[in-house]
């Protein structure tokens, strides 16, 4: 028997081990949830060796939970309508849009061309990753990468340097880094989402997006001016010309030519959206909370609805030929990830409707000496990040957030900061090529040592657990949410 061979047979050994494990470790609570817990700890086996696809995973955890566990089939397998999936499913197709009318690649090469985007090496760094960060906050991280690394690449071979620079580095690290980091808005990555429908749908907390933007967008704005601080600081000097590179912008942009019928569409239909996630907050803020039509806008103008209509428009907007916007390419959506979604909820309620996320919660309180709103929340960040290098932020946040939120139960303290802590930790980690996709591609450039890459994350790691339980220490009160 070969190596192979052996390794997978071992690999398939491990869910089942850890199901074993979880019903053992759980002998002194209930029937109900020491099923619970095994059908919890073999799904995030799966999650973590990938053995299965994530999706596919995710569909016989429900039905694992229907089976043994003896939730209704409606309320289980109802997980997957819950008011997040239209939002993602509307959400994606925007950013889809954006991605094939080339309307990121317009935005990039018409920022790099200008001076102040480009007058010396260390603005060229920072615009870049300011340019991923933009980008990344309605289209995918891995997306974002992608378009940018030959963007990033063709700005590299246009700058005068030695060989021995270690500028290329920096500029590869930046567009991963800069990508990863967009946890501004709520469309941002998969774990706000899953953190918003599990707030919701377990702890009737709503969060809106505008309330996000108010937390999310000091620590997004905050980490990427970290992360350029630790680039140019390890791999930024000496400054090198660049005069070169930004006429290379120039020139790519005029070939461009004029605004594509498709790439207006998507701004019509983007700015559509934007206006019907934040126009009923503003409402609010304006007229009063109490006002007939600020409670309409609230109750009717949801942000699942505003994805949608904007996505709507994308269909509806005049356009022929390649303009035309089709249901062919909707379907390239990530649809794996919206069933995702489905199966880390539906897992999610069985946990604290068995009681299993409360008994998670105060075991992890009595071994970690966590028991304060701010220690739960610091401790949960940690494990996300951590988590997260090991597997994907979807995954480590639909691991986490439930355990979290018990946590913050057993604890007696509310579950927003904990919750909001994995799901934004589950974004930072940085530290392996095989953390996130993005990590991925840009070294497959191979411009970036794994070493560097680790090191590297090692300091933005730190970087990112400090941001984000500041900014949450200092905003969330503020705004009332904890």
């Amino acid at each position: 028997m070969s190596d192979d061979s052996k390794l997978s047979r071992l690999k398939w050994g491990l869910p089942p081990a850890a199901g074993l494990l979880a019903w053992l470790a759980l002998g002194g609570v209930t029937a109900d949830q020491r099923i619970v817990g095994c059908v919890f700890a073999i799904t995030v086996a799966l999650w973590m060796l990938e053995l299965l696809p994530y999706a596919m995973t995710a569909l016989l955890s429900t039905a694992a939970l229907v089976v043994f566990a003896g939730v209704d089939e409606k309320k289980a397998f109802g997980a997957y309508g819950d008011p997040i999936i239209p939002l993602f499913i509307g959400s994606f197709m925007l950013a889809k849009a954006m991605e094939l009318s080339k309307l990121s690649d317009r935005i990039a090469w018409a920022i790099l061309g200008r001076n102040w985007a480009t007058a010396s090496s260390s603005r060229l760094l920072l615009a870049m990753g300011g340019l991923t960060c933009l980008i990344s906050l309605f289209v995918s991280n891995t997306a974002t990468t992608a378009v940018f690394l030959p963007i990033g690449l063709s700005m590299l071979s246009a700058i005068k340097r030695a060989d021995s620079s270690r500028y290329p580095v920096a500029m590869m690290l930046m567009l991963t880094w800069g990508s990863s980091v967009a946890v501004g808005v709520t469309v941002g990555t998969p774990p706000n989402l899953i953190a918003l429908g599990m707030l919701e749908s377990t702890a009737n907390v709503k969060i809106s997006f505008t309330q996000w933007m108010t937390f999310g967008m000091p620590i997004t704005l905050a980490m990427v001016i970290g992360s350029w601080l630790v680039l140019q600081w390890r791999y930024g000097r000496p400054q090198l010309e660049t005069s070169e590179a930004r006429a290379l912008a120039q020139s790519r942009a005029r070939e461009m030519g004029r605004v594509s019928v498709a790439e207006r569409n998507t701004i019509i239909a983007f700015s559509v959206a934007m206006a019907m996630w934040i126009v009923p907050d503003m409402s609010a803020a304006v007229l009063g909370a109490d006002h007939l039509a600020a409670k309409w806008m609230q109750t009717h103008i949801t942000a699942a609805v505003a994805a949608l209509a904007g996505a709507a428009l994308l269909f509806t907007l005049p356009a022929s030929g390649k303009d035309r916007f089709t249901w062919r390419q909707a379907t390239t959506i990530d649809w794996g990830t919206i069933i995702l979604f489905g199966g880390g909820i539906a897992l999610g309620q069985a946990m604290f409707a068995s009681g299993l996320a409360k008994t998670l919660g105060e075991a992890a309180a009595r071994a970690s000496g966590a028991n304060t709103l701010w220690t739960i929340t610091a401790l949960c960040i940690v494990a996300a990040i951590l988590l997260s290098e090991l597997a994907s932020n979807t995954a480590a946040a639909t691991t986490l957030i439930p355990v979290a939120m018990g946590l913050a139960e057993g604890a007696g303290v509310s579950p927003v900061a904990p919750a909001l802590g994995v799901a934004i930790g589950a974004s930072f980690g940085f530290m392996l090529p095989v953390s996130t996709a993005p990590n991925a591609i840009v070294y497959s450039s191979g411009l970036v040592p794994s070493r560097e890459m680790l090191t590297s994350g090692i300091l933005i790691d730190i970087i990112g657990f400090v941001v984000t339980l500041l900014g949450l220490w200092l905003i969330l009160p503020w705004m009332g949410l904890v």
